[in-house]
């Protein structure tokens, strides 16, 4: 617990306005600028970014080479598709490759998405500072002040054994979204009312979960703002959780990469891209291709994403109407309590030295655990696997197999992709 607090009062005051106030000014600058303005600033951005790549990153230099692409090929933001798509396959065991400076001046993060495959992931300070003054920025827009309003919040943060933190620098709850249940959800709604927070954030369906127990339990909850993502809200979760809160949603889409972030218009009529953060190409079904404007020190140009984005159009603008993809199958435990895909995405960044992972329940109560191993892999690493998996999860409440396979014997679904979480329980 001692631990665990100071990382995160440390980590807001890394992110605080001490830090993140001149670029906050920045992104009010971009949201201020007219469509000509904010094209002509990101061409600038992405072949500034595009030639430190070519010249510094030895992924990037030997890729575009392999491809017959110079330098001077790329002249404006119309010769992007010049370029090839990169995935997230091709520099996964060796992301070192694309940095385009030391790697000891930069943030290293770590994200398995959806499909459980792993990818480390570098930063520099500015640009982590830039990533946190857009939701400052945003969030501001919606009603909440970062720092000086009290938040809720129900992610992947804490483990089975610490069911809730409360950081006063940063007046925010945290609480455990793998504790969710009937046995403590009046815990959890007494140490909300202490906090009498302005803001909730989580995932969508723990929200639901959370919900679901405040109705079972007949107890009264108020939160005006509920900030949901990393997973595809629908209609129905945002009618029951705006109906039992008393609040109103809006909702986030992002990746840890950094390569896209989608955030919902303020009057709730579809989505908007954050302005000056990424160039984006949507291809239907086949997902988009995005290119990061923030990250010049780990360069991710036209990078593949295979979550689905349905653009609409009406008489005077193109919008994102809605966004697919993002998993919402959960598994249960034996005490009931459910574990979302997203959620279970800090599973997958618990167990070291594996390619992939995919979790099958085909029993409540039951887990089996299928793995890649990296050539790295070994008993230690399963070991400590095992332990991490079951503080999250709950020794008593799972009972977790542990297989080593090969990629062949993954399921995966009729359009051939494979699923981090399946759910065999509930196709019965």
């Amino acid at each position: 617990m001692g631990l665990l607090y100071f990382k995160e009062t440390l980590k807001y005051f890394l992110r605080s306005r001490l830090f993140v106030s001149r670029y906050v000014k920045e992104v009010e600058r971009l949201y201020g600028m007219s469509p000509e303005e904010l094209r002509a600033r990101n061409e600038k951005r992405f072949l500034e970014i595009f030639r430190l790549a070519y010249t510094k990153s030895p992924f990037y230099s030997r890729l575009y080479k392999e491809h017959g692409i110079r330098l001077d090929d790329i002249q404006s933001l119309q010769d992007i598709n010049k370029l090839p798509v990169v995935t997230k396959d091709m520099f996964r065991e060796h992301p070192e490759e694309l940095l385009t400076c030391a790697k000891w001046k930069l943030i290293k993060s770590h994200t398995s998405g959806t499909t459980g495959t792993p990818l480390d992931v570098y930063m520099t300070w500015p640009m982590m500072w830039m990533w946190q003054a857009y939701l400052n920025y945003y969030r501001n827009r919606c009603g909440f002040v970062y720092g000086k309003d009290a938040i809720v919040s129900i992610r992947g943060h804490l483990n089975r054994k610490t069911i809730q933190l409360y950081v006063p620098l940063s007046k925010t709850l945290f609480l455990s979204s793998y504790t969710l249940s009937s046995g403590n959800i009046e815990l959890y709604v007494n140490r909300i009312k202490e906090v009498c927070p302005k803001a909730m954030e989580g995932y969508p369906s723990s929200i639901v979960s959370f919900c679901n127990l405040v109705q079972e339990k007949n107890l009264d909850v108020r939160i005006p703002i509920i900030f949901t993502s990393s997973e595809t809200l629908q209609q129905s979760q945002r009618d029951f959780i705006e109906s039992t809160l008393k609040g109103k949603v809006f909702d986030h889409y992002g990746n840890t990469e950094r390569t896209i972030e989608l955030s919902e218009n303020v009057d709730h009529n579809g989505y908007f891209e954050v302005p000056g953060y990424s160039i984006n190409e949507y291809n239907g079904e086949k997902g988009m291709v995005t290119t990061s404007l923030l990250n010049d020190a780990f360069p991710l140009i036209r990078y593949q994403v295979d979550d689905v984005i349905e653009t609409s159009e009406d008489a005077s603008r193109r919008y994102i109407s809605s966004i697919r993809g993002r998993s919402m199958i959960s598994v249960t435990g034996k005490d009931g309590t459910q574990f979302n895909a997203a959620a279970l995405t800090y599973v997958a960044k618990a167990v070291p030295d594996i390619i992939m992972m995919q979790i099958v329940q085909r029993e409540i109560g039951k887990l089996d655990i299928n793995i890649i191993p990296q050539d790295s892999f070994t008993e230690k690493s399963l070991k400590e696997g095992k332990k991490n998996v079951l503080e999250r999860i709950g020794e008593n409440n799972m009972e977790i197999k542990f297989c080593v396979v090969s990629e062949k014997d993954l399921i995966r679904t009729k359009s051939s992709k494979v699923p981090f979480v399946v759910n065999k329980c509930q196709s019965k």
